[in-house]
């Protein structure tokens, strides 16, 4: 994760003139997951250039359709599947940057049930609870070597959520080296999610009726702040098809990016199941 690199790169011993000269690991991480990772850091990424006829593949139709509940199995990529995105700009229309994938698998490291990975290698540690929500356990984020975990696992999606329905949850957050070494920084991970509307939109997989669901995420460490609002379009028996990311990161009170983006889904690749999936 990115303010894990930022707290690596900018302890108090390092800190002189320690900014954006020394994000020079630029990398573009991106899932659906709400509280995966999808930004570039500020001064890195190169602004893609769109041709002003590309073709539409995220569109809002009407902003009122028909709520439904958000069901848990709706609000996750499930056990065996891949889904594959492509990050549009503000027009909806698709940019030149690949396809990216978000996979899940079973494990049970840190006492996990699954884990998703995200394009940018990221991997998430999710576990089920008693009442039926999903649970972040762990983030292992190779590139920026670390390892973030949450005491008590951090809610990532509830059971259900109905429309006007809010969820909050914090948890002690400890960030410790992937090679062993131990802790890097410590702090809490708060994180508010909920339904704000019922939307109807096209995009590549067809037109539909979807619920509206915000998440904002904020990680406040001793030596950094990183704070990511998401709005997920989520569609009855399919899951999240768009996401749209804002991601700000400061270090020791210092800016340090302020991104933004949008990504749909635009295939689905089953795989074969090997553990039952969450009801």
């Amino acid at each position: 994760m990115k303010f894990a690199q930022a707290t690596r790169r900018c302890t108090p011993a390092m800190w002189r003139g320690c900014a954006c000269a020394m994000w020079r690991g630029c990398a573009v991480i991106a899932s659906y997951a709400g509280f995966a990772w999808c930004a570039a850091i500020a001064g890195c990424a190169t602004p893609q250039v769109v041709p002003i006829d590309a073709p539409v593949i995220f569109e809002i139709l009407a902003s009122s359709a028909d709520p439904f509940v958000v069901e848990l199995a709706d609000q996750f990529v499930p056990f065996g599947r891949t889904d594959a995105w492509q990050i549009v700009n503000g027009r909806g229309q698709a940019t030149n940057d690949s396809p990216f994938q978000c996979i899940s698998s079973p494990t049970n490291s840190y006492d996990a049930q699954w884990m998703l990975l995200s394009i940018g290698g990221d991997r998430e540690f999710i576990s089920q609870g008693v009442g039926g929500e999903l649970a972040l356990r762990a983030v292992e984020s190779p590139h920026d070597d670390a390892i973030s975990i949450f005491t008590p696992p951090l809610m990532f999606a509830a059971g259900t959520m109905s429309m006007g329905e809010v969820r909050h949850a914090t948890s002690a957050m400890r960030v410790e080296w992937v090679d062993g070494r131990g802790e890097r920084d410590r702090g809490t991970g708060e994180r508010t999610a909920r339904v704000v509307g019922a939307v109807r939109i096209r995009t590549p997989l067809g037109e539909f009726d979807t619920m509206k669901v915000e998440t904002a995420f904020e990680a406040r460490l001793r030596f950094a702040t990183a704070q990511r609002d998401t709005t997920l379009w989520i569609t009855r028996g399919l899951g999240p098809i768009v996401e749209q990311w804002r991601e700000r990161v400061f270090v020791m009170g210092v800016p340090i990016s302020n991104e933004a983006g949008t990504a749909v889904r635009i295939a689905t690749i089953p795989l074969e199941r090997t553990t039952k999936v969450p009801e």
